[in-house]
């Protein structure tokens, strides 16, 4: 029988779904207030649902074939598996297709402009509506904070279980 964390990366699918149904759901009330917006929202959520399973459908792949054991792998890309590889990469391109979208494509504006999708928690005040600045530096922030699990994982033998 094939360890549970072989499939793991069912439940990461199905946690981007419910995440893109809740942001659905909070954006459904701007919606409401402004109809026109409509469309981009759905731009949105079609994006949010499409990058955010590319890398959970990559450990799909490599655990369902058989070319990775298990989730574990693809903490230890400095092996040079293949798949775990093709993990890593997908992760850099949806970065920098971000960092395009969000400082090169007014994304920042976009998302300024369609309220409920970034959220701001500031000492238990929750902003719905973070400012073009925000976004950017919330976007900053977390690619580094990406960076730096990545490099931690090329760098920094991890033992994990078999």
């Amino acid at each position: 029988m094939k360890h549970l964390t072989q499939y793991i990366w069912i439940l990461f699918i199905l946690v981007n779904f419910f995440n893109a149904y809740l942001l659905r759901k909070k954006a459904a009330e701007f919606i409401e207030e402004s109809p026109e917006k409509e469309n981009g929202y759905k731009i949105i959520f079609k994006n949010f649902l499409i990058y955010g399973s590319i890398p959970w459908i990559i450990i799909g792949i490599g655990n369902t074939f058989g070319l990775t054991e298990s989730v574990f792998d693809y903490f230890q890309p400095s092996k040079m598996n293949p798949m775990v590889l093709l993990f890593h990469f997908s992760i850099i391109v949806i970065w920098i297709l971000l960092i395009r979208f969000i400082f090169f494509k007014n994304g920042a504006k976009f998302l300024e402009n369609h309220p409920g999708i970034i959220r701001v928690n500031s000492f238990g005040n929750i902003n719905d509506n973070p400012s073009e600045n925000t976004i950017k530096l919330i976007t900053i922030v977390g690619i580094i904070g990406g960076i730096i699990a990545m490099s931690m994982m090329w760098f920094v033998a991890i033992p994990f279980p078999k």
